[in-house]
Formats: structure tokens, C-alpha cells, sequence
């Protein structure tokens, strides 16, 4: 291998000049290829140049050849072609990636652990200027009280053979799926991370014990400006991403991208990957860990004005009023939510905020079943986690799920446990979509979805974490989340931008939100009750255009004792018709407006237990 410049020059592969700091990474110039990379005051640093496939480098520069400003040096190779090679840095002796690499090579088939790592060789970067059709690519822009997200794995969506797609477990697997997606109502999909990160992890800890995982979710250090190349189908993972992107927009589906940035991540690096990833690939917005990113430069951003940011909090900047763009997840509405479902004693009064919450400056992020956690369905049977296929002893993984298996741990043949579940599973999917957020679905759980009681399936690149597509006897999931999907988007007052006051604010005669219990507008929020009836009014549609205020009123009978409801009197013209009830026959657990049957005691309403049940108001016929 060359050392010095002075030889490299002798071959005529490149003249080296001084290079500029900014951009950050390699860029092109005229005549030739721009590297900036930071490099800390006392370190060595050189470029490695690979010829394109080669593991061993052809020649190296030294970077004091360069510019150095502060602790970032650049240098800059005239006569370069690109083409035909790769590159890394060699720091204090050490080889390792640009962190500003755009594309890598060497790592594309996941999971694969390479013992000698990039400091032989293996992992090179790649470099990346062509040109991208994006032809006349426009993002969404979806306000965020009308967001239904769906949070996903790039692999794990359709991995398994049963998911019927050509290019399984990639970008393009997705693109697939697309229609799919549009059909079910979701119009915002997240990501986890589909950037570049270490396939394995090493585990050293007195508690779990120590040996390699794999580290399928993606979480820990990473190269945050490459696409990841084992969920490319072919040979460009960037070009695939971008693909993906412009299909969801043209069906009108936003992309989020969840960010993992450790400890230590230098807050510049973090706001130009940002930056990167909303103009390079035209992603609508971020799941970032709040803690290790200065979300005030963030947010004040003005390149980055219109995209959306999800964390576990924010401290809004002094004098924010931009339009509502930031949401917080939840966990809240989770426990609460799933404590309600399986009957536990002093929720009501926390269902009954979460359920209702609008913040006045951020949004929130609703959801019962998340990647870290058991699915819907494994909410509803097992009591306890079932993690040994982790090879951590089960010991690994969140002890308090706030689950209930119905009777029976696990799989069951058992008609009336089987029963039971799908009207649970029903009872959490209303919960989640008929309140006020962001409702987010995790992936599957419409289908019923299974990882067989692993509630922390990281390690798992397999079936268990796969989501698996032909589930018939969950067939009614689906196309009851559908419909369910279909029922928020097309009530306003289920999903308002601002916080519903529980007053008179239309002056229509009934207040926007209420609460109702065995008397109508007295809710009975003692400790020992599992029932409340809540009664939405929209009165802004009152008499404009013949259209009268939308009534909807949701009896919430999560006891297992029959309760009665008492409604409430709607205008003389109107009368309260059941539009979903969780409890009834599959054909009968929700019906369009126009179809659905007149509830023949206009005054009250007997709910079975562990049933939720919906009423429209209608104009008489």
C-alpha cells in the first residue's frame, strides 16, 4: 500500500489540494471530490482509497495535506474519479467509516457478523452524486390531529413468506404494500431505524449475562446517513428509499424516520443528518431521543420548518406558534388504557384525561401495543412475558405489561376464550381510535400478529419477529380496524385540533365533550367502576348546508357485569343508532351510518360486559 501523497500523485490517480470544511462529509467540486471529516485536536487521520470490490487499500493520504479549521480537516482530489473506487479514514491507526457516509458496502446481507469489522477492510464507503427523478415529488403535509400512523420494521413488514411480495423484507417490499396501507386508512407510516447500524451487539451485563445478539431493532451506534443496505433489494439501498418515499407520497402516506443517536452524539452531527434526510430523501419528519439532540436548534430551524418531530418530551422554545408540528408518545394513555381493558379497579378518571388530552402547543401520540412490549394480540394472552428464544433465561424484557390472557396462557383452541380476545382486541383498537391524538397501530396488530409472548423481541431476525400475513381466523381484526379507521376520519370531533372544552362553544346547545354514567350527564368516576359513557358534539356542523350537529355517544363497558347507560336527549328530529358494537356478530361490529339500526330505547342503553359500544345521532327518516 502507497503511504503518501507524493506517490499517489506519481500514479496519477488524484492531485491533492486543500479542501473546505464545510460540507461536513464528501462532496463533489469542480474537477474533483471534496472530504471533510472531524477529527479531534491530537489525532492522525488518513483516507484510504480502495479500487471499487477491494478490501485492501490502493493508496493513502494524510489529512495535514489538507485545511484544518477547528477540529474538522479537509482535503480536496482533483483528477478523481469517483467511480471506480471506495474510501474510509484511518484515525490513530485505526480504520473506520465516514459518519457521514452515504452508502456502504461490504455489510448488505444483515445479520451477517464480519469478525474482522471495517478495520480490515470488510466495510467500505461508497459515494453517492447521481441524479434523482423525483418528478415533481410534493410531501403530504398532514396536520396533525389528522395523522393515522403506523409504526413499522422495514424487514420484519414483510419478511415472512406469507406476506406475498417479490422483494421480501425491503424498501421495495414495502412499496408492495402500499395499497394495502391505503385500503386499511393509514396515511403516516414510521420507521424504525433503516439506517446503517451494527447487526450485533455485544452483551456484557452481571444481570443478563454476556455473548453477541443481534441487534435486529437497530438501536445503538450507527452510520446515520446511509440507507441501510440489507433492505435494499438490489445494489442501491438510496435509490430504492427514494423510491419508497415518492410512492407513499403519491398515495398520500407520509414517511417518519425514527432516529436512534447514543450518547455522546455531537449535536451538529445530529442536526445534519436531519437536515440531510429531509432534503436528500424528502422525509416528512423524525422519532428522535429528545435527550441527545438540541432539539432548540430543532425546532427553530428554518429549513426544517414544516416537518414533524416525535420524542418522549419537548421543552417547546419560548414563543413557538408556528403550526402545531411536534407530538409526544404517550405511555400514559398505554397503561391506563390496558389497566381499563383487563378490568382493573381506579382507571376512569386517567382514561378519561388521556383519552381527551390535546395539548395547546404539541400533539400526542396514542398507542396500546409498541415495537418494545407484547402485541395486541399477545396483550390479551399471555399474563406473562415468554423471552427465552433470547437466550437471556427470560430474565431480558419489561416485567409489568398490564396484561391478561383471558383464561388461558397462550395459544388456545377454546372457542370462548378465542371469543373473548378478538372482542378485547376490539375494545383496545376503539379505545385507541376513538380518542383524541395521534392514534398509532403497531404493525400486524390489525392482522393479529403473534410474537408468542416475547415482549422484546430485539435479537430476533426470524418468524418470531416477522410479521406473518395469513392469520384467517384474524380476518375480522382487519377489516374491523378498517372500518374503525373509517369512523374517525370521517367524524371531525374525534380528532380536533384543539382541545375539546366540555362547554357549549357553537352555541348549538350541547357542550363538545361530556360524560354520562347510570344518569345521563352525572359520570360516576368512583374507584370500583369500569364504565363511562362519553358523548362527542361537533355543533360547528349545525344547520350548514341541512346538515345537522354530529352526536356521537361511546359507552365504555370494560367490566365484566352488564351496565346500563343512560343517553342523553338529542334535538326532536334526531334519534341515537348503534354504529359499532364489539360485542356483536362479526357483520354486525360496525355499520356504516346510513345502514345503521335505530336503537329501539332511545333512553337507555344495556351494554354486555367487557363491550364498547358506539352510537351516531341520525336525522329521522
Amino acid at each position: 500500500m502507497r503511504n503518501d501523497s507524493r506517490n499517489v500523485r506519481d500514479k496519477q490517480l488524484f492531485t491533492v489540494k486543500e479542501g473546505s470544511p464545510l460540507p461536513i462529509g464528501v462532496s463533489r467540486i469542480d474537477g474533483g471530490v471534496n472530504f471533510s471529516v472531524d477529527v479531534p485536536e491530537g489525532n492522525t487521520c488518513r483516507l484510504l482509497i480502495y479500487q471499487k470490490g477491494q478490501q485492501t487499500p490502493c493508496c493513502a493520504v494524510s489529512m495535514k495535506e489538507g485545511h484544518r479549521l477547528g477540529e474538522v480537516c479537509a482535503i480536496a482530489l482533483t483528477g478523481f474519479d469517483f467511480h471506480d473506487y471506495e474510501y474510509n479514514y484511518e484515525i490513530n491507526g485505526k480504520v473506520c467509516a465516514d459518519p457521514y457516509a452515504k452508502r456502504l458496502v461490504g455489510r448488505e446481507q444483515f445479520g451477517k457478523y464480519m469478525p474482522d469489522g471495517p478495520e480490515k477492510g470488510n466495510v467500505r464507503c461508497s459515494f453517492i452524486f447521481d441524479d434523482y427523478d423525483w418528478e415533481a415529488d410534493a410531501p403530504p403535509q398532514i396536520p396533525l390531529h389528522e395523522v393515522i400512523a403506523y409504526k413499522l420494521h422495514v424487514r420484519g413488514f414483510t419478511k415472512h413468506s406469507s406476506s406475498k411480495v417479490k422483494h421480501k423484507g425491503t424498501f421495495l417490499g414495502m412499496i408492495e404494500k402500499i395499497p394495502y396501507l391505503s385500503e386499511l386508512g393509514v396515511n403516516q407510516i414510521e420507521l424504525m431505524p433503516a439506517y446503517e447500524f451494527d447487526e450485533i451487539t455485544t452483551l456484557d451485563d452481571s444481570f443478563l449475562g454476556t455473548g453477541r445478539r443481534m441487534n435486529y431493532w437497530g438501536y445503538g451506534p450507527g452510520l446515520f446517513f446511509a440507507p441501510k443496505a440489507s433492505y435494499a433489494a438490489g445494489p442501491d439501498p438510496a435509490r430504492e428509499f427514494k423510491d419508497l418515499v415518492k410512492a407513499c407520497h403519491k398515495a398520500g402516506i407520509e414517511v417518519i424516520m425514527e432516529f436512534y443517536f447514543p450518547a455522546g452524539t455531537r449535536g451538529f452531527m445530529a442536526l445534519d443528518c436531519i437536515r440531510f434526510w429531509a432534503m436528500e430523501y424528502h422525509v416528512d419528519g423524525f422519532h428522535l431521543n429528545a435527550e441527545a439532540v438540541p432539539m432548540d436548534a430543532l425546532i427553530t430551524d428554518p429549513i426544517l420548518s414544516g416537518l414533524k418531530y416525535y420524542a418522549g418530551s419537548f421543552d417547546v422554545p419560548a414563543g413557538e406558534k408556528r403550526k402545531k408540528r411536534l407530538a409526544i408518545y404517550q405511555e400514559g394513555f398505554l397503561q391506563t388504557a390496558r389497566r381499563l381493558l383487563k378490568s382493573d379497579e381506579d382507571q376512569l378518571r386517567g382514561f378519561v384525561y388521556h383519552i381527551s388530552e390535546q395539548p395547546e402547543q404539541t400533539g400526542i401520540i396514542n398507542y396500546v401495543a409498541g415495537h418494545n412490549g407484547f402485541t395486541l394480540l399477545d396483550l390479551v394472552s399471555y399474563d406473562q412475558k415468554h423471552n427465552e428464544a433470547n437466550g437471556e433465561d427470560n430474565r431480558d424484557g419489561i416485567n409489568y405489561n398490564f396484561s391478561w390472557n383471558c383464561g388461558e396462557e397462550g395459544p388456545t383452541r377454546k372457542k370462548k376464550i378465542m371469543a373473548l380476545r378478538k372482542r378485547q382486541m376490539k375494545n383496545a383498537l376503539a379505545m385507541l381510535y376513538l380518542s383524541q391524538g395521534i392514534p398509532m397501530l403497531l404493525a400486524g396488530d390489525e392482522m393479529g400478529n403473534s410474537q408468542n409472548g416475547n415482549n422484546n423481541a430485539y435479537c430476533l431476525d426470524n418468524e418470531i419477529s416477522w410479521i406473518e400475513w395469513n392469520r384467517p381466523a384474524y380476518q375480522e381484526i382487519r377489516e374491523y380496524t378498517k372500518k374503525l379507521i373509517a369512523i374517525r376520519r370521517g367524524h371531525e370531533i374525534l380528532h380536533r385540533p384543539e382541545k375539546l372544552r366540555m362547554m357549549d362553544v357553537s352555541g348549538c346547545g350541547f357542550p363538545d365533550l361530556s360524560f354520562h354514567g347510570s344518569k345521563a350527564w352525572y359520570a360516576e368516576m368512583d374507584n370500583y367502576n369500569r364504565h363511562i359513557g362519553i358523548m362527542y358534539c361537533d355543533g360547528k356542523k349545525a344547520e350548514k348546508g341541512g346538515i345537522c350537529c354530529d352526536f356521537l355517544y361511546i359507552a365504555y363497558n370494560l367490566h365484566w357485569v352488564v351496565h346500563s347507560f343512560a343517553l342523553p336527549n338529542l334535538p326532536r328530529d334526531m334519534e341515537w343508532c348503534v354504529l359499532l358494537d364489539t360485542g356483536a356478530e362479526e357483520s354486525d361490529n360496525v355499520i356504516s351510518a346510513e345502514k345503521a339500526k335505530v336503537l329501539e330505547d332511545q333512553r337507555e342503553l344495556i351494554v354486555q360486559g367487557r363491550t364498547v359500544v358506539l352510537l351516531c345521532g341520525r336525522k329521522i327518516m
